[in-house]
């Protein structure tokens, strides 16, 4: 069997189908386009065999975090011809239109209204929204991780380099951690190069929310330390962009989330003087359309209070809030009732970690993010026990 693979997106082209795919054959992660568990995988003569993509997605949507990890990939071939003149630009040293790049030859401006008439230099002038999902969480790429890594005592020892060197004091302590996930340092890194590519674009962060969940947090907090923008823009904790409630509650009531003060004495730069514009309550349940309402007030009256000082928003949340952004400011200023309710479609389950969606104001309407995306593959496991069977 000849197998040819393009790492990162795992596009497979088979010559021949006997045998099985090597031992390192890989698949998703749940809720992640990393592919970091292994297994061997029979191809049969017939080169017939079932994939991953079919599954039913009713059965999906019920638990997207158990089976988001079930749908392709895009192609990483076109990714790259779409981005190719953006890192051409970046290679250049341009400093001046690196976003209009991407942008510049493929929005149609003539629809803008008072706007159709506006130098380049106007255009860039009006204010990017984006969403932006959180990075790899540990306890989906590790599974049932917190008895492995806490003694009877609560302390916590790292036991794999992908994990956090260390976890701060909590309410809770690891029975909060099981619940409420930090990020992997993969996870980190990805958030960094969001923040990288979005300094390299030239576009800053004037206002940045973030879900109450802490790989959200943490995930803010490492855009902007890829950024290095204005060290006084800090991070709105926002519980009305945590995602649906009920998708963890079937355990039972949420566990309390580490509050902003737990949040800066552990070192994330937290607006401490900030006043959410809601409070979500752990015990009770909610609908998908409350759950919408809920993100959809938050991100609506940000845009509106942010007007005035103007500057490009960032909410950092999950993967439904890329979708539930464009949604809820498409809405903005429409005062219709008839809207059909919210729904979560399957588009939830094909954001990869650290995804981006933009609007811009002015008219706002979707544009396509200010930089590239990423993905990233890992290799098997190396346990050095291995060396031992070549020792004399």
């Amino acid at each position: 069997m000849k197998c040819l693979w393009t790492v990162g997106t795992l596009n497979l082209k088979f010559r021949g189908f006997s045998g099985y795919l090597p031992a390192l054959s890989t698949r998703r992660t749940v809720e992640s386009d990393a592919r970091t568990l292994h297994r061997v995988k029979t191809l049969s003569s017939s080169a017939e065999f079932k994939s991953e993509e079919h599954s039913n997605v009713d059965d999906d949507m019920a638990n997207p975090q158990k089976t988001v990890g079930q749908l392709g990939h895009h192609k990483s071939d076109e990714t790259f011809r779409e981005w190719e003149k953006y890192w051409r630009d970046v290679d250049a040293g341009t400093s001046v239109g690196i976003v209009n790049s991407i942008q510049g030859g493929s929005i149609d401006w003539s629809n803008s209204g008072n706007h159709e008439n506006e130098t380049n230099a106007g255009l860039e002038k009006r204010r990017y929204i984006m969403a932006m999902r959180h990075g790899e969480r540990v306890d989906l790429t590790y599974g049932p991780w917190v008895p492995y890594c806490f003694d009877e005592n609560g302390k916590y020892t790292r036991k794999d380099l992908n994990l956090p060197i260390k976890l701060a004091d909590r309410v809770g302590g690891k029975d909060s951690y099981a619940r409420d996930s930090p990020l992997t340092r993969v996870g980190r890194l990805q958030a960094y190069l969001v923040g990288e590519g979005l300094r390299l674009a030239g576009v800053q962060l004037k206002h940045v929310y973030s879900s109450c969940a802490l790989r959200s947090v943490e995930t803010a907090h490492a855009l902007l330390e890829g950024l290095e923008g204005d060290p006084s823009v800090k991070i709105k904790i926002e519980p009305g962009i945590f995602e649906h409630k009920m998708w963890h509650m079937v355990n039972g009531a949420l566990v309390p989330f580490m509050t902003p003060q737990e949040l800066h004495k552990a070192g994330y730069n937290v607006d401490l003087d900030y006043k959410p514009y809601l409070q979500i309550d752990l015990t009770t349940p909610e609908t998908i359309n409350e759950f919408y309402k809920r993100n959809k007030k938050v991100m609506q009256s940000a845009l509106k209070d942010t007007e005035s000082e103007g500057g490009n928003i960032m909410f950092v949340g999950h993967a439904a809030t890329l979708d539930q952004m464009v949604t809820a400011l498409s809405r903005l200023g429409d005062n219709r009732t008839d809207h059909p309710p919210y729904e979560i479609t399957t588009n939830l389950l094909r954001i990869p970690y650290c995804a981006l969606a933009a609007m811009k104001d002015r008219p706002l309407e979707v544009v396509a993010p200010p930089c590239p995306p990423s993905m990233n593959s890992c290799s098997g496991r190396y346990d050095w026990n291995m060396l031992l069977d070549k020792v004399d």
